[in-house]
């Protein structure tokens, strides 16, 4: 089975079937062969989709949606520019804060490239940035929506795992403002060689205009955070109470949604949510077989073969992430090798929060690694820049993300300071 499994899977992908139906159609050709009754497939893809905390996952993606088309990402890019605006290469610098800003929104970085790109692209094209930094940056700085709260791939972690899915925001909160920092520096540094403007020093009285403006928006990830550390509400909850804020928010408030948007609203969230269950359900009847043939038991001994060094084996599992994300979705990784490789880490006494913070992180690059990076592809597509191009350049990111990644593994009080100190 393991054979047929692992054959029809890597030949759908090379034929560029959609992962999740080559995960599913693997699957099912697979017990097929081993003669395991059909009952099983559906009751497992049920099962895989039938959790309280996955409700989170289409909640955070309508409030996303909600905000978004309420109106508010011109405020935060005009909020972010008044912060940022005047450093070297000022427009791709506002690019990335306002990532960091969307990011506490949508919870989703393809959502963020897509957002934010059709927005800033345009304009860093016609003030002379070039496209593959435009392209480049648009795509590395959305993979911090995957980072910080509310993150989608924590959710999933949460759900493999068991692991406090508030514990997981929490300590992704370091990490994307590292990831931040790290980006807004490299981008400063290619500004500076080629020349790029500056805008002016903003007045004070533009940055607080503008934040009176990006108020509402900014306040909801804040609310979503402070509530889960007090105890409020769990972060299933939490997407609901974000929902009904941005509701009132638009429609009340600013005035800048209508009864009208709700339905074109709506569909475009089942749409996404569908596709984000489909991958959760067909990946998880794929990893049962996993299970179900020992594999991860034998790549469980095989590593601790390797070395019994948690350093050592977390290093090693960022390559095995590095490497899947090449070809694979960052929800479907999740769910394949986060059971695969979870209970190594529980062997060796390392933080589930900080294994988890670990995973997301490497992953995350898989988000700007042709050929299936999402956010490089769209963002591609928002620039009409070829890919290729626009790889060379993600190049310098993915370096970066790389050494924040290892900076996380080599000192784990940055990914478990907060978490442990508020909850």
């Amino acid at each position: 089975m393991s054979l047929i499994l692992a054959g029809v899977f890597i030949g759908l992908l090379v034929l560029n079937v959609p992962v999740a139906f080559s995960l599913a159609i693997a699957s099912l050709l697979a017990i097929i062969y081993g003669e395991v009754p059909l009952t099983l497939v559906v009751q497992r893809m049920t099962n895989a989709t039938d959790s309280f905390i996955l409700l989170a996952i289409p909640f955070f993606i309508l409030a996303g949606n909600l905000m978004a088309r309420g109106g508010m990402s011109q405020a935060i890019i005009d909020f972010a520019e008044s912060i940022v605006g005047f450093i070297r290469g000022g427009l791709a610098q506002v690019n990335i804060l306002t990532s960091l800003f969307f990011a506490g929104i949508t919870g989703a970085a393809v959502a963020d490239t897509s957002a934010i790109g059709s927005i800033l692209i345009p304009p860093m094209l016609r003030r002379g940035y070039h496209r593959d930094l435009t392209t480049a940056v648009t795509a590395s700085s959305s993979t911090i929506g995957v980072i910080v709260p509310p993150s989608i791939p924590m959710v999933i972690f949460g759900v493999v795992t068991g692991v406090s899915v508030g514990r997981m925001f929490l300590g992704g909160l370091v990490p994307g403002l590292l990831v931040t920092l790290m980006l807004m520096v490299v981008t400063y540094v290619i500004s500076l060689r080629r020349g790029y403007e500056k805008g002016a020093v903003p007045r004070l009285g533009t940055i607080a205009r503008n934040l009176r403006r990006s108020l509402l928006a900014l306040l909801m990830p804040l609310i979503i955070i402070g509530g889960i550390i007090s105890g409020v509400f769990t972060p299933t909850e939490a997407a609901v109470i974000a929902v009904g804020y941005a509701l009132v928010i638009g429609l009340l408030v600013t005035r800048t949604l209508h009864l009208r948007d709700l339905p074109g609203i709506a569909l475009e969230t089942a749409k996404t949510s569908a596709v984000v269950m489909l991958m959760i359900a067909a990946a998880s009847l794929y990893g049962w077989i996993l299970t179900r043939e020992r594999i991860p038991v034998a790549a469980a001994n095989f590593i601790a073969s390797l070395t019994s060094e948690p350093v050592l084996i977390l290093l090693l599992m960022v390559v095995i992430y590095i490497a899947a994300g090449t070809v694979m979705d960052l929800g479907a990784n999740i769910i394949i090798l986060v059971p695969v490789l979870f209970p190594i880490t529980n062997l060796l006494g390392i933080d589930p929060v900080h294994f988890g913070v670990v995973t997301v992180m490497a992953l995350s690059i898989g988000l700007i690694t042709p050929p299936v990076g999402a956010c490089l592809f769209v963002s591609c597509g928002i620039s009409k820049t070829p890919m290729l191009e626009a790889s060379r350049m993600t190049l310098v990111y993915i370096v970066g993300l790389l050494a924040i990644t290892i900076l996380l593994i080599l000192f784990p009080q940055l990914v478990l300071w907060v978490p442990n100190t508020f909850m």
